[in-house]
């Protein structure tokens, strides 16, 4: 999603979050073990067999299109997303890993952006003059935790409100494990999401030790150093709705016919709703979940 950012150029703040993303992309985090050191694991569902990572593709003409048009393109893919979510022939798991850029705060340094990297001190810079750091964060939708469950030590899941936080103003969050100590339940902070400026009210606090599978590094990595928050409910029509919307079609796409199954669906999906020219712009791999991740579970 390193386009949605660097498309949006009058947000001159987001510039040193751009680099760290590209280097998220090119080196990955620098470890999948947790705060004890032992190495994650994930359960060895059957349904990892018939699972696999799917991205949207626009090359830039589509996206221009769809960023600038009159919202022709956002209502049709709100229909597909309503497909998508409600299909009995597949099941889609939508979730990404935009950073979080937290502002006046001081967060563990294992919880940066390239942590353990030379890239490290990238982290953190300034935003209009206030202290910023760039966090690891994963955005997700309600089943994202049937395929990665995880258990709250303190505090609560969310909850269906819990989505619908734009315009708003506070987005709720969990917090892996390796923020405590440095942040409390209930704490409020200020920080960037995307371009937006929001407040972020703790609810609870991961276990330690639990996993995801995270695509950018291609391997399982720790919920403990990750602030978790929901993907935003779209179903008005904004700069930020658009953005965020497009975003919850990467994820992970079950269908026990098989790829290629999943994939003649989705674009069959993308004709019923009017997007008949997106069709070759989804992408789902090869591998399965199952077959990529088989050297980390035990």
């Amino acid at each position: 999603m390193l386009n949605l950012f660097l498309k949006n150029g009058k947000n001159r703040h987001i510039l040193p979050l751009i680099f760290l993303i590209s280097v998220m992309l090119m080196f990955g985090n620098a470890s999948c073990e947790s705060v004890s050191g032992n190495m994650v694991t994930l359960d060895d569902l059957p349904a990892y067999s018939f699972t696999w990572r799917m991205a949207e593709i626009l090359d830039d003409s589509l996206y221009d299109e769809y960023r600038q048009d009159n919202g022709q393109r956002f209502q049709a893919l709100l229909v597909f997303s309503e497909k998508m979510r409600s299909s009995k022939e597949l099941t889609f798991i939508p979730y990404t890993t935009n950073p979080l850029e937290l502002l006046n705060r001081t967060i563990p340094d294992q919880c940066m952006v390239n942590y353990g990297t030379e890239f490290a001190g990238e982290s953190a810079y300034e935003i209009e003059g206030e202290p910023a750091v760039a966090t690891e964060a994963v955005q997700v939708t309600e089943n994202f935790f049937n395929l990665f469950p995880v258990q709250i030590t303190e505090g609560r899941k969310f909850t269906d409100e819990d989505y619908d936080f734009l315009g708003k103003g506070t987005i709720p969050v969990i917090m892996g494990a390796a923020y405590r100590g440095s942040f409390s339940l209930g704490d409020r902070f200020e920080g960037y999401y995307i371009f937006d400026r929001f407040t972020f009210e703790i609810i609870g606090f991961a276990e330690s030790g639990s996993a995801f599978y995270s695509s950018s590094d291609r391997r399982p990595v720790s919920y403990d150093r990750y602030v978790i928050m929901p993907f935003a409910s779209i179903s008005e029509d904004s700069e930020i709705g658009r953005i965020i919307l497009l975003q919850q079609f990467c994820g992970l796409i079950t269908d026990e016919n098989g790829r290629d199954d999943a994939l003649k669906q989705v674009n069959e999906y993308l004709a019923d709703s009017g997007l008949e020219d997106w069709i070759g712009q989804f992408y789902i791999m090869d591998a399965s979940l199952r077959k990529i991740i088989a050297h980390f579970l035990k």
